[in-house]
């Protein structure tokens, strides 16, 4: 493992010239250890590489700098990452170096139904995985020309629901292209030599971090440091993570607080921010000049949230977790990077994402709750939490801290994860969830029947350690064909026009299957809401609503009821597993009930007690699926295919279906059509008719010019049309 504090000049390297002036005017001048070590590798002469180094070690350079001998070599290449966060942070920092070369970068992280042709022009692209593998299902022709692919966080590979889709994908490319460049690189990769045989790459393995990491555990009133020195902590509050977190602030730093729930989150934070409003010391050491989140108050939605977030940061203080909306994640976020708020709670979706590096980390558990279990955190995990202690040009140090509740339990923490190993990065390929998705999906990219099937799957992580899983794909492609989603003979196989559609759709075939007999039950042209609802996600794609434990028992009963309704034989034909997840279905198909009949986003979250962030996953993965059975309705030439067309944006927008219409139209939401249909404009052609000023003046709130982009846009849909 390399930690030797080699560093080689910019002006060292084969860079064209602007490229070495645009290094230095990001203030580049000198490369890294694990930067040296992936040029001597062959960085820069196209070879593939495997890099294992610490978060904050020059990793996103080394990415760039591949990027930018391809592109300035007129080459193509592409960029993925597990989040969307993480791609549109890289995409800064890539169109900042890229552009200025002639470089065209491109960006495209949603809607697994679209194609967007004009990433066709780029010579850079960045794409979740997931995006990826939607345009590799649609065979976009320019995917036959990457010359470079970067796999950000690639320790995913080992994820069981992600690490399936960014194994194959990388298959798939590498079947494409024998001469393609991978870049793979994580933080915590411990058999990083197993991913570069895979990949047939090099390997940079290196420990050294520009700012020294030191790891400890907290128990008692002291921190017993990895090299066995100890230190004592003030007891400020009496609970043990805000007191290891505020003794990193009197010190000048900035704290992260990894707990592993939500609500502890919030508790956590609204107790020190409640100390500080009677203790001075604390607010002294705490408060803020002037409150970060006061634009939070501004808003319309979320206002009993945003109050609270905005109450909080007045002490300096702040929590961080999925259930936010975006736009209060990114303004905590950019609270925290300007110092403003000192001590941050979060739920390790924080680490996943974007680059947040404070002084001191502080793991509150080295337990997780999933699925109303506790199980341990890997040491994986904990490494990825503990990457981000330490700034960059702020400190000398940064360091992580894991906070014990007794004496076995801070002997574990030290031998366990202070001083233990990440465990290996292993494939999750065969499972059959994953299986079914994937095979279906080569198959329908038109790879050349069983043979190219099995070239395709040769390339996987999973054959280079096991072998060819041929048993798994052979009966994968049974079911496949029981569906009518694939058509097989003799060394033949190949995807139905219905199985292309399920595979560009991005379901899982299963979830088709599930809508096909829904649909084939009820052959009306308007389906009731309730049914079309239910159909749609009643499935493993869907994001569904936890009820009320106390409601359960009565909700699947009312499922199986409703199920035999539709047809099932619910002794039969379904297991204990399907009915809870109607149970469950049946439950968020009352929010999006609600939601579809305009009752306001604020009512529903309490009726339901639901989180922003989560009430958008809900609605987001609703709508997809209606749409999705939208389009296997078209395929199947279906009577309600108009009108589930109609519910997809009734759902997606949580309109009734009379402004259906209206919420196409820009700055136009639920509340403005709302308020349009009531002024008398009832459809496109209503507006196109109006002036901007009628417009303005009948729609509190609009303006003139705003209402001047709507007319203008209603006329145009209207001319479309024609």
């Amino acid at each position: 493992m390399s930690s030797v504090m080699e560093q080689v000049s910019v002006d060292e390297l084969p860079l064209p010239g602007r490229l070495r002036e645009l290094l230095a005017e990001m203030g580049i001048r000198e490369l890294f250890p694990p930067q040296v070590e992936a040029v001597k590798k062959g960085l820069l002469d196209g070879r593939s590489l495997v890099v294992s180094s610490p978060t904050g070690s020059g990793k996103s350079l080394i990415a760039l700098l591949a990027a930018a001998r391809v592109v300035a070599s007129g080459g193509r290449a592409v960029y993925l990452a597990p989040l969307r966060s993480l791609v549109y942070e890289r995409a800064v920092e890539w169109r900042r170096l890229l552009e200025p070369l002639g470089g065209r970068v491109a960006v495209a992280t949603g809607d697994y139904d679209r194609t967007e042709p004009w990433l066709a022009d780029a010579n850079a692209v960045l794409v979740t995985y997931e995006k990826l593998d939607s345009l590799l299902r649609h065979r976009v022709a320019w995917l036959n020309d990457v010359d470079l692919v970067v796999v950000d966080e690639a320790h995913y590979v080992g994820d069981s629901r992600r690490g399936p889709v960014l194994e194959t994908v990388i298959a798939r490319l590498k079947t494409m292209s024998e001469d393609l460049q991978v870049v793979a690189m994580s933080a915590t990769i411990p058999n990083a030599e197993e991913l570069a045989e895979w990949l047939g790459a090099e390997l940079v393995v290196s420990d050294w971090r520009p700012v020294p990491l030191r790891e400890g555990v907290a128990y008692g009133s002291r921190i017993t440091w990895d090299d066995g020195s100890e230190q004592r902590i003030a007891r400020y509050t009496g609970t043990a993570s805000l007191d290891v977190a505020l003794d990193a602030v009197a010190e000048g730093g900035q704290a992260l607080i990894f707990v592993n729930r939500r609500r502890k989150a919030v508790e956590l934070a609204s107790r020190l921010a409640e100390l500080a409003t009677t203790r001075l010391e604390l607010r002294r050491l705490l408060a803020p000049e002037d409150n970060p989140l006061g634009g939070l108050l501004e808003r319309s939605e979320h206002r009993e949230l945003n109050r609270l977030l905005h109450r909080l940061a007045a002490y300096g203080v702040g929590f961080h977790h999925a259930g936010l909306a975006a736009y209060q994640r990114e303004a905590v976020e950019n609270a925290f990077r300007r110092r403003v708020l000192r001590v941050l709670v979060a739920t390790p979706t924080l680490a996943a994402g974007v680059n947040l590096p404070a002084r001191r980390v502080v793991v509150d558990s080295m337990y997780r709750y999933s699925g109303g279990k506790s199980t341990p955190i890997t040491v994986a995990e904990y490494k990825q939490l503990a990457g981000r202690a330490g700034r960059p040009g702020l400190d000398r140090e940064g360091e992580a801290v894991i906070v014990a509740r007794d004496r076995r339990q801070a002997l574990h923490a030290l031998q366990a994860y202070i001083h233990g190993s990440p465990e290996p990065v292993l494939s999750k390929l065969v499972s059959e969830k994953a299986l079914r998705s994937q095979v279906l999906a080569v198959v329908a990219s038109g790879v050349g029947g069983r043979g190219g099937v099995k070239k395709v799957f040769e390339n996987t992580l999973y054959a280079k350690t096991y072998g060819l899983p041929d048993a798994h794909i052979e009966k994968t492609i049974r079911l496949l064909e029981d569906i009518g989603l694939v058509a097989s003979g003799s060394g033949t196989v190949e995807a139905t026009s219905l199985g292309r559609r399920v595979a560009e759709l991005y379901i899982d075939p299963l979830t088709a299957k599930t809508m096909l007999r829904g649909l084939s039950r009820i052959r009306t042209k308007r389906m009731a809401l309730h049914d079309a609802l239910f159909i749609a996600i009643w499935n493993t794609d869907s994001v569904l609503v936890r009820p009320p434990r106390r409601l359960m028992l009565h909700l699947e009963a009312e499922a199986e009821e409703y199920l035999e309704g539709l047809g099932y034989d619910t002794y039969s034909e379904l297991d204990a597993a399907s009915i809870a997840l109607a149970a469950q279905a049946l439950y968020t198909v009352d929010v999006l009930v609600d939601w579809i009949m305009e009752t306001p986003e604020d009512e529903i979250l309490a009726k339901y007690g639901i989180d922003p962030g989560d009430f958008r996953a809900v609605t987001e993965a609703a709508a997809w699926l209606v749409y999705s059975m939208q389009q296997l309705a078209a395929e199947t030439k279906h009577p309600a295919a108009h009108w589930l067309s109609l519910l997809e944006t009734m759902v997606k927008h949580g309109v009734r279906e009379d402004v259906v219409e209206l919420v196409k139209l820009p700055h136009i939401g639920r509340v403005r059509a709302r308020l349009l249909n009531r002024a008398g404009f009832m459809d496109l052609h209503s507006v196109a008719r109006a002036s901007p000023e009628e417009l303005a003046a009948k729609v509190p709130g609009l303006g003139v010019a705003r209402a001047a982009e709507i007319v203008q846009a209603a006329r145009r849909l209207v001319q479309e049309r024609r």
